[in-house]
């Protein structure tokens, strides 16, 4: 009998149940068998009806796959090189968000203190952010600016910078930054990478590489800005796995779209050299001696203080004559170290000035030369080598100071007050106890230091604030929350942390 035949007679036994549904239960009990409910069957919320793969999307599906695989596995076709092209470039336009002020002053004074010939001159009215690079987890903002002899100046915050003045050098310009691990008994800890960075001037970059030791390769990502900047930029912390020997990273390439090498730079890791010292005859310590410069030209300005003498002439020479110099400033400034300034006010510098110092040893006669500070100069001094802990043995006044002008003399005295501010909030104890709460580090401070004059200490709602004003009207402040610094204005007359 067929299968037609046979299912039409069944179909005559039974009754028609159109839409009804069966009760498994009640077959059960028929034949006799007891059903035993140990729990509640679990109630579950239905799942959305998804719709249903054919044989013809299955089909298609593999063949999709298995073309993908055969063209990113087989190196004649370059698929693979072309598709890591795409994932590490990324093209922006050379027209992004302005740089803030403090950024356009540190491309400014990039050129303070190089001779003329290598200053690198970025137009720092120009510098443009242009992208942010997440490195463990923290975020450094690229600025670029270009430069008036067709190069680039590039900074990423709270890492590292440099120029290409020009176009001219390596393609690829390397940047990595290391440190130490331990491996005994090696006689010598050896050196490994933690962090790469730097720049690419050739246009048919598509892929940057990291090469370790042990062979593997990683492409990552990096930005290329267009003209006038015309060039690409990375920044890449080394995962862990990658600290011992073997494992280290090898060296840096670039790669064209067709995944040829383009450039590449080696990381090598010399073995930490020792320092030695020498010591010379009747003497204990290293002599620096100054330059051999020209004398200071007409018109000379001429200063004094605590006996120290110095004449600074309109060619940036200045000379500093400690013959004559006080039992007091010999003590301050006694030994090597020293740092010789002499500063002015000028663009980007119109409310602290910008200065540059020369580290030279205490000798009678101690010549410095200045690059790109104008002259006449507002003011010099003579920073002592003594450690600076609060409160300061000179009252956090550097050790000479040789004011030219009124400006200067407001200098100095704005300066200290804010040295001593942040010479107080930075110490060992008061960064112990700005983890306390406000209130209990404001009653330890009180107990511990008394009244300071012009130096105050208060609460404001959950924030613990110093503040000192100076003597000549101006206040300083700055203000901790949690224990860390939110808010300050003695930058940039000193630094607090």
């Amino acid at each position: 009998m067929s299968d037609e035949l046979l299912f039409g007679a069944i179909g005559e036994l039974v009754p028609a149940a159109s839409g009804a549904f069966g009760d498994w239960d009640d077959v059960l009990r028929r034949a006799g068998i007891e059903k035993r409910v140990t729990a509640p069957a679990p109630v579950y919320e239905a799942a959305p009806r998804r719709r249903r793969m054919t044989r013809r999307h299955v089909v298609v599906a593999l063949i999709v796959v298995t073309v993908l695989c055969a063209l990113v596995a087989t190196p004649a076709f370059g698929i693979r090189r072309f598709l890591l092209g795409l994932v590490g470039r990324t093209d922006v336009p050379f027209t992004g968000k302005t740089a803030p002020y403090e950024v356009r002053r540190e491309f400014f004074d990039l050129s303070l203190g190089a001779p003329p010939g290598m200053a690198p001159q970025a137009i720092e009215s120009e510098a443009r952010r242009v992208g942010v690079f997440r490195v463990f987890g923290r975020a450094h903002v690229l600025y670029v600016a270009p430069t008036r002899r067709g190069g680039f100046c590039t900074m990423f915050t709270r890492a590292f910078g440099g120029c290409r003045p020009t176009r001219s050098g390596r393609l690829l310009g390397l940047t990595w930054g290391g440190s130490v691990v331990r491996l005994p008994p090696a006689p010598q800890e050896p050196q490994h990478t933690t962090e790469v960075g730097g720049d690419v001037i050739a246009p048919r970059a598509r892929t940057i590489q990291v090469e370790y030791e042990d062979g593997s390769k990683v492409a990552i990502p990096f930005v290329y800005v267009s003209k006038p900047i015309d060039a690409g930029f990375f920044f890449y912390g080394i995962p862990r796995g990658h600290e011992r020997p073997g494992t280290r990273v090898r060296g840096v390439s670039v790669l064209d779209a067709k995944g040829r090498v383009v450039d590449r730079q080696r990381i090598s890791y010399a073995a930490p050299i020792l320092p030695r010292r020498v010591p010379r005859p009747g003497t204990q310590r290293a002599i620096v001696p100054s330059p051999r410069l020209p004398a200071p030209s007409a018109p000379v300005q001429v200063g004094a203080d605590g006996g120290v003498v110095v004449r600074a002439g309109r060619n940036g020479v200045a000379v500093f004559d400690t013959t004559h110099a006080t039992p007091r400033v010999r003590r301050l400034i006694q030994g090597h170290g020293l740092n010789y300034v002499c500063f002015s006010y000028m663009r980007y510098h119109e409310d602290a000035p910008a200065e540059l110092g020369f580290l030279r040893s205490t000798l009678p006669r101690v010549a410095i030369r200045t690059f790109g500070i104008p002259t006449p100069f507002d003011g010099c001094e003579i920073q002592g080598a003594y450690g600076h802990v609060w409160p300061d043995r000179n009252g956090s006044h550097s050790a000479v100071e040789i004011a030219f002008d009124e400006r200067a003399r407001r200098f100095f005295t704005d300066r200290a007050a804010a040295r001593d501010l942040a010479l107080l909030v930075r110490s060992r104890t008061v960064q112990h106890l700005r983890k306390l709460p406000p209130r209990a580090a404001v009653a330890t401070i009180r107990r511990r230091y008394g009244d300071t004059g012009r130096l105050r200490y208060f609460v404001r709602r959950d924030m613990l604030v110093f503040t000192e004003k100076s003597p000549t009207g101006r206040r300083f402040s700055v203000v901790v929350r949690g224990g860390k610094i939110v808010r300050e204005n003695v930058s940039p007359f000193t630094g607090v942390f």
